[in-house]
């Protein structure tokens, strides 16, 4: 019973990565590189992004508020060279932060702007069987209120629309079609994503 439970948590697990992966970014912020500063200075993320920071110089920090001001959002105390930092932004607005040595003195500032979650898009499957001309296409949205269309990415023909799955996973089906080579799934909500067509 164990083992079961432990598969089904697994299989669980493995089922939404995809869309873990289709729906939050990491943007890197290089601390001291080149001087008291923080490159790039500043960054526009989307909702569930997480942005890192990587310490390039010594005796810096990465802490939320404005200098002399910290607002108790994050903070990772001064560190040395070779340390990394992660702050995941949950909510829209945006966040300036300071190095709590050389924030005052020097101007080592910088902010995150952070956007509403952005519509992404992932094709997972893109398999076209010889047998029949069928085209099988399966992909992700971090939206699940969207509408996917597929088309051919070379000519740009509309083939159709995907049928939702539920919990953000698209599926579709187009018979008696040509390969394609590549196609292009495209989202109501502005995001899209491009791929290699598979031959079985």
């Amino acid at each position: 019973m164990k083992l079961q439970l432990k598969l089904l948590f697994a299989l669980c697990c493995a089922s939404l990565l995809p869309l873990l992966n289709a729906s939050a970014d990491t943007i890197p912020v290089q601390v001291g590189e080149g001087g008291l500063k923080f490159t790039p200075q500043n960054v526009t993320v989307h909702v569930g992004d997480t942005v890192e920071w990587t310490w390039a110089g010594s005796d810096h920090s990465t802490t939320s508020g404005t200098p002399g001001h910290p607002d108790g959002i994050w903070d990772s105390g001064v560190q040395n060279q070779g340390f990394v930092f992660d702050q995941t932004f949950d909510t829209e607005g945006t966040f300036n932060y300071y190095c709590s040595i050389h924030g005052t003195c020097c101007g080592m500032v910088g902010s995150v702007i952070v956007m509403p979650a952005a519509d992404r898009v992932r094709i997972t499957r893109a398999q076209y069987q010889t047998t029949g001309m069928l085209l099988l296409v399966q992909a992700t949205d971090s939206d699940s209120s969207a509408t996917l269309t597929v088309s051919v990415t070379k000519t740009g023909t509309n083939l159709g629309t995907m049928k939702s799955a539920g919990n953000g996973k698209y599926v579709a089906k187009f018979k008696h079609l040509s390969n394609p080579q590549n196609i292009t799934v495209t989202s109501s909500l502005g995001g899209t994503d491009s791929a290699k067509v598979k031959t079985k």
